[in-house]
């Protein structure tokens, strides 16, 4: 299991956000804020932005907000966003959509899929109103 830089940048960004209370903040602010570099915090934020969890405006005035109350967001939704996959456990037998040839006989399957439940759980339990 393997948590990327991208999702915790993404988590730290969002809970920058949060602690902003609605406030618009520019890019650059999150970005020395957070120690995000801001080339990387873009595409994140892009991410964000098509999954629905940040709004931006655009303008003199503009900047990034959060699309949604704290409450509703998980942390799950902040990997699922950024990752675009449904857990941060990836099964090693489920490469490539093609099923592993030892699927039948495999003696550790069945607790990789259980880990990934039970870190589904979690990631969805968390909040980012909690963080």
């Amino acid at each position: 299991m393997q948590i990327t830089l991208e999702v915790d940048y993404a988590a730290r960004c969002l809970v920058y956000l949060k602690n902003h209370n609605n406030e618009l903040s520019v890019l650059g602010d999150i970005s020395a804020a957070t120690l995000i570099p801001p080339a990387f915090l873009s595409k994140i934020l892009q991410k964000m932005i098509k999954r629905g969890l940040v709004k931006s405006q655009k303008g003199k005035k503009g900047g990034f907000r959060l699309a949604k109350d704290p409450d509703r967001i998980s942390v799950s939704d902040i990997v699922l966003a950024t990752c675009g996959g449904p857990t941060v456990v990836r099964l090693v037998c489920s490469k490539g959509g093609a099923p592993c040839a030892f699927l039948k006989t495999c003696k550790i399957h069945g607790v990789w899929k259980e880990l990934g439940k039970v870190v589904e759980v979690i990631l969805e339990s968390r909040k980012l109103s909690q963080l």
